[in-house]
């Protein structure tokens, strides 16, 4: 994927990985919009805003409403962006839609069950608009990070297991450039949870995730 030279696109750049993201992909010349304007030079979207929230779901109080806010956030705004925007992208000689899941896509976080599935629905959306605009200008791509040290969750900049946000751009930036085979890019520190079903690994890596995990 060029990534110089371009017009990008960014909601949800005001911190963490979006914003860290805007701030390398300028400094590489390239036309970085972090809202809706000048819409007619667009070439790039990267839906990047995402919510995560702790959630128990023992009972409806207390998560019913976070599960919901998480969904609108996480599946519904990148759908809403995508319909708003791919007329727009087709028309363009060349055009790429730049998506956001999640390791948790492929294993879950006990404590966070809604931002694991809108992930999930994330990494399946964008495989399927994939297929279904195979025959246009508009490519594909979805980011898959690791756990990265933003501010997602309370405390979660300063976690010992999260990947430094500076390393996660740098690796993210350098697969983009050396091109993504099958649309998908993994830096090196998520490959254990998004290969763990296939190469049997599944239920040891769901058990070492969750065991770590602060919450």
């Amino acid at each position: 994927m060029q990534i110089t030279g371009r017009t990008v696109f960014i909601p949800g750049s005001t911190s963490g990985i979006g914003l860290a993201l805007a701030l390398a992909l300028h400094e590489r010349g390239n036309t970085v919009v972090l809202g809706g304007r000048r819409r007619d030079l667009l070439d790039v979207l990267v839906a990047m805003a995402g919510i995560m929230r702790v959630e128990d779901w023992h009972g409806p109080e207390g998560f019913l409403a976070s599960a919901e806010q998480v969904v609108t956030t996480n599946l519904l705004g990148p759908i809403r962006l995508i319909g708003a925007l791919v007329e727009h992208l087709r028309g363009r000689p060349v055009a790429s839609v730049v998506t956001v899941s999640s390791g948790l896509a492929f294993v879950p976080l006990a404590a966070t069950p809604s931002y694991n599935a809108t992930k999930a629905a994330v990494h399946m959306l964008t495989e399927s608009l994939r297929l279904q605009l195979a025959d246009t200008t508009v490519e594909l791509v979805e980011i898959v990070p690791p756990s990265v040290a933003t501010d997602l969750l309370p405390g979660h900049q300063d976690s010992p297991i999260a990947m430094p946000l500076d390393d996660f751009v740098a690796e993210v930036l350098a697969l983009l450039e050396a091109g993504t085979p099958g649309g998908e890019v993994l830096v090196e520190r998520v490959l254990p949870l998004r290969r763990a079903e296939a190469r049997g690994e599944y239920a040891d890596v769901v058990a070492r995730l969750n065991a770590a995990d602060p919450h």
